[in-house]
């Protein structure tokens, strides 16, 4: 087994500085959030803080690759473009009305869910579960041209917005042709031009009249805006543009076609203006949130770095503290060795107890009596029955034993000197 503790440490280091800039970074979108007014959560999913990751950098053409892909991958129409016939499966299914084109919403799916999240609250208040422009299966299933959404509205001609954003027919195929989009031609007629939308006619076609409507104009269908958030980052401004929405269908039903016009081009300019400021506030946070994964990387490195300074800081001082303590504790059991063996020689010095009971009772003087056994005279310790020679003390006064009395024989146990002794006396 292979066990590399530089790597390990490395591990364990990433791991820590991915979770600290993640925390901090999400943090900041829901201060913002809050701030703002808009979905921290459909923020933070777009931004993709939910799975941040260290990938190591291996060298620079390599990273210049990395970020080229990504780009293409992100790559949008730099103004909106007419449904024709495209579907992204990773897409959310839901339509948005993208100044009234009725195209397929470009905020991805999650799991197995068929709408993005602003678009399954549409979803959820309409009829059967679908949300208020349709799905871009119910406009796969009709012509390019034939769509009408649950409330009976239709697409609205792309060579209006073409007039209302000063496009020409020019740039809007080479946009497409960036995006690989096949535009159909029918976008580029006009609707009086040809009743069925999107076939030229080859024959000039006769004024409809229309006389008898009021103020003696065409009869025009409603004109729908809405903006064109394919990030869906501030739903909230969404809202308010769909509420605009309302307000300007209520108030064109009551004006005559210059005045609708003029409000269309109004709320045109007011959702321009309000996607401009979406765009600035994404690039605002996006700027924030990369500077607090910076400083979240770099308060995890100093933090990880005193951690480690204080664990050796305090393993040194712990290693010191059981030093000491060991060295104490030797002289400790050493002291007490010495006074251990102070002791013993010092009791080895005292006198016994039974050597002061010796000493005590060769003080006191002992007293004998006079026997005779086997023909001659002894003398026999009261205290001890010890047996001396009676001769000898008599003549010399030296105490010499010659053996012990025998309380249960009634004999003397006379010793091999004493026997040799009575041996000289006989003789």
């Amino acid at each position: 087994m292979n066990f590399n503790a530089s790597v390990f440490m490395s591990e364990q280091l990433n791991n820590l500085m991915v979770k600290a800039g993640q925390d901090l970074a999400q943090r900041a979108v829901t201060a913002c959030a809050e701030h703002y007014k808009f979905d921290a959560e459909e923020a933070i999913r777009l931004l993709s803080l939910e799975n941040v990751k260290v990938e190591r950098k291996e060298s620079g053409k390599s990273k210049k690759k990395d970020i080229l892909v990504k780009k293409i991958a992100v790559v949008k129409a730099a103004f909106p473009l007419p449904f024709n016939g495209e579907f992204k499966d990773a897409c959310c299914y839901a339509l948005r009305q993208n100044n009234g084109l009725y195209t397929q919403c470009q905020v991805s799916r999650k799991g197995e869910n068929s709408f993005c999240k602003q678009c399954q609250v549409l979803a959820d208040k309409g009829v059967d579960g679908i949300p208020e422009y349709g799905t871009i299966q119910q406009r796969m299933a009709s012509g390019i041209f034939e769509y009408v959404d649950p409330k009976g509205r239709k697409p609205a001609s792309y060579t209006k917005v073409m007039k209302k954003l000063k496009l020409t027919q020019e740039q809007v195929q080479e946009e497409a042709t960036k995006l690989n989009i096949n535009m159909d031609e029918g976008h580029f007629v006009a609707p009086e031009a040809d009743a069925k939308r999107g076939r030229p006619s080859s024959q000039k076609e006769k004024a409809p009249k229309e006389e008898k409507q009021a103020k003696g104009r065409p009869k025009k269908a409603k004109k729908v805006l809405q903006i064109d958030d394919d990030d869906d980052l501030f739903a909230s401004l969404v809202a308010d543009a769909n509420n605009a929405e309302e307000v300007s269908q209520e108030v064109l039903k009551k004006k005559g076609k210059s005045d609708e016009e003029k409000e269309a081009e109004r709320l045109a300019k007011e959702a321009e203006k309000q996607e401009k400021e979406a765009k600035r506030l994404a690039e605002k946070q996006e700027k924030e949130a990369k500077l607090a994964l910076v400083k979240a990387e770099k308060e995890a490195k100093l933090a990880l770095e005193k951690a480690q300074a204080q664990q050796e800081k305090e393993a040194k001082l712990a290693l010191a503290k059981a030093e000491k303590e060991a060295k104490l504790a030797l002289m400790k059991a050493e002291k007490e060795a010495k006074l251990a063996l102070a002791k013993a020689e010092k009791e080895l010095k005292k006198p016994s107890k039974a050597t002061k009971k010796a000493d005590s009772e060769e003080e006191e003087a002992d007293v004998v009596k006079k026997i005779e056994f086997e023909g001659k005279k002894y003398l026999k310790s009261k205290k001890t029955n010890i047996v001396y020679d009676y001769i000898e003390y008599t003549k010399k006064q030296e105490q010499v034993v010659v053996g012990q009395w025998n309380e249960t024989t009634n004999k003397i146990d006379f010793s091999n000197t004493d026997e040799e002794s009575e041996d000289e006396y006989d003789a």
